[in-house]
């Protein structure tokens, strides 16, 4: 199920005046917009037919339509759940702690699903596979997920080179070649590192793919290709848990994108690799 409400809150200090006025409403006022016409939600937030259509395409959806089935879905299983998705370690029982790390888990990867653009996908899978080297960067809980992407790419002989290090990744960015790649990965895209970095590249005229939270941030608007994930964190105990499992779900599928572009090549790279470390 998609979370129209979670998405609507997390983008909310993010959108223009017209869309928050737009949210504002619709978080107020939910059961009654599953059966408004687009007229008069658009008369209720006092925007227009236009701006609700963007509206719903802005948080991930095809459109209005679509919007009001998922939020019809998402009220429906509040109502029978009555449960916070909130983990309280010293309220919750054992029981409470599990279902909710894999609801929220669950929860996570349908958002992402719903919001991720494919053919971008795509497009960074081809950078990739005609890039001399490939650039890895992120740090803090980022950094795992660019290790293990590096790990990836060797094992279809792809020069990947990840680092957590500022300064190691400039000078790599210096030296690029014309069609090296830089592929970032951060959450929230805000991260002062991942922020020189990024305008490095694009000072070095280095092509730049961001995976990261889908709002709006420095890093990503100065990116060429932004494959995105949904914001789902709900508290600090979280510690970006299912973000970050999004973040891994997006690298297996660009891994196995990278794979179709390479051909039947790629798959006897990887058991040529597999024959050797086993």
């Amino acid at each position: 199920m998609f979370s129209v409400l979670s998405q609507i809150n997390k983008r909310l200090e993010y959108m223009t005046p017209v869309e928050q006025r737009i949210a504002n409403f619709m978080l107020e006022n939910p059961n009654k917009v599953i059966n408004m016409p687009v007229k008069e939600i658009a008369r209720h937030s006092s925007t227009s037919d236009a701006a609700i259509v963007r509206f719903a395409k802005r948080i991930g959806l095809q459109g209005i339509k679509e919007l009001k089935v998922e939020l019809a879905k998402e009220l429906h299983t509040l109502e029978q759940e009555k449960i916070s998705r909130v983990i309280d370690i010293e309220e919750d029982t054992h029981a409470d702690i599990f279902d909710k790390v894999f609801k929220n888990t669950i929860q996570a990867l349908y958002n992402t699903e719903k919001i991720v653009n494919r053919k971008r996908m795509q497009e960074a899978a081809q950078h990739i596979v005609k890039a001399d080297n490939t650039f890895i960067f992120g740090v803090g809980d980022s950094a795992n997920v660019g290790h293990d992407m590096e790990q990836k790419l060797h094992r279809v002989n792809i020069n990947a080179f990840f680092t957590a290090d500022k300064y190691l990744c400039m000078t790599r960015l210096t030296n690029a070649r014309p069609n090296d790649v830089l592929f970032v990965i951060t959450l929230s895209g805000k991260t002062q590192e991942v922020i020189e970095i990024v305008k490095l590249a694009k000072k070095l005229g280095v092509m730049t793919i961001i995976l990261t939270q889908n709002h709006s941030s420095i890093a990503k608007r100065n990116s060429d290709i932004a494959l995105e994930i949904t914001e789902e964190e709900t508290n600090i105990q979280y510690m970006n848990m299912t973000s970050r499992i999004a973040q891994h779900i997006i690298c297996d599928v660009l891994f196995f994108y990278v794979c179709k572009e390479l051909g039947s090549s790629a798959y006897d790279t990887i058991i040529n690799t597999y024959d050797m470390t086993h």
